[in-house]
């Protein structure tokens, strides 16, 4: 989808990813207040815990600072096998770079829970708005959603069809 392949682009950007940091801590303490742990699955979440536990710790802000931690998918075989990576404190909220059907993020609060710690909130980049229940579950905040990029996305589904149009006639005529 063309909304999850901007949102690669710009995190890896380091002028945006510094404005993304800055977006995701100043929201993250305006909902959730003192978070102690952000966390997330160890993928899509990885930047961006390592940026907000960064950023904190240049800026001493947040009351000390904020513990980063990544679940694992799965146990690792070897080594001390943990499913949990990074020491949790709490108060605890889970980062995404995008929410689609919520399956990772419920893997990363079954995870903390079945640790023994509560957990506040979600917070993501992106929500792609697929109504999957999270909500419902827990309290998620998006910095951006999908309906966010509806014009721009219609935009380019026309000047593709503009292309396969263009495409087919010089096929007809070459």
């Amino acid at each position: 989808m063309i909304t999850i392949t901007i949102l690669k682009k710009i995190s890896l950007d380091p002028e945006a990813i510094d404005i993304i940091g800055d977006l995701l801590l100043e929201h993250i303490v305006l909902r959730y207040g003192n978070v102690k742990s952000v966390g997330g699955l160890a993928s899509g979440a990885v930047p961006l815990v390592t940026l907000v536990t960064a950023i904190v710790m240049k800026s001493a802000g947040n009351g000390g600072g904020i513990n980063g931690f990544f679940v694992r998918k799965e146990r690792k075989p070897h080594g001390l096998q943990k499913i949990i990576e990074g020491e949790i404190i709490p108060p605890v909220v889970i980062v995404d770079d995008v929410v689609t059907t919520g399956l990772s993020i419920r893997l990363v609060i079954d995870a903390v829970t079945g640790a023994g710690f509560d957990v506040k909130g979600v917070f993501t980049l992106l929500d792609r708005e697929e109504n999957n229940g999270l909500k419902n579950v827990i309290e998620c905040f998006s910095l951006l959603k999908h309906s966010d990029f509806k014009s721009y996305i219609e935009g380019q589904k026309k000047k593709q069809k503009r292309k396969n149009r263009k495409l087919v006639l010089y096929r007809r005529f070459y």
